[in-house]
């Protein structure tokens, strides 16, 4: 079993290893938005992987990761499977705005302080 967490909101996920965050995320009732539903066509689920182990990048995700590269461990929640524990910064609730992704991860990881 896996533990996800959620970074910048109070979250903390349960999850068999393998499965993807989203899937995780809607399995826990938590509020993660996707509206091609998870099918990565849209990008809104997106996140940066702080910590932990997660499955390689598909090929249509490495589409949205060269396109909105935020932060070089930016992915998108629907292709990525969790590997064991993980800790993510959920773009959302940055307002998908770069700078405030990046902020959020600094503050995370104690980089840049």
């Amino acid at each position: 079993m896996a533990v996800i967490t959620v970074a910048n909101r109070p979250l903390r996920i349960e999850a068999r290893d393998g499965t993807s965050v989203l899937k995780a995320a809607q399995d826990n009732q938590a509020a993660w938005k996707s509206f091609c539903g998870g099918h990565a066509l849209c990008g809104t689920c997106a996140m940066v992987v702080v910590d932990g182990k997660v499955s390689e990048p598909t090929e249509i995700e490495r589409y949205f990761i060269e396109g909105w590269g935020y932060h070089p461990n930016f992915r998108l929640a629907c292709q990525t499977r969790a590997l064991g524990d993980l800790k993510v910064i959920c773009c959302m609730d940055e307002g998908y705005d770069p700078e405030k992704v990046i902020a959020a991860h600094r503050k995370v990881t104690g980089e840049g302080a």
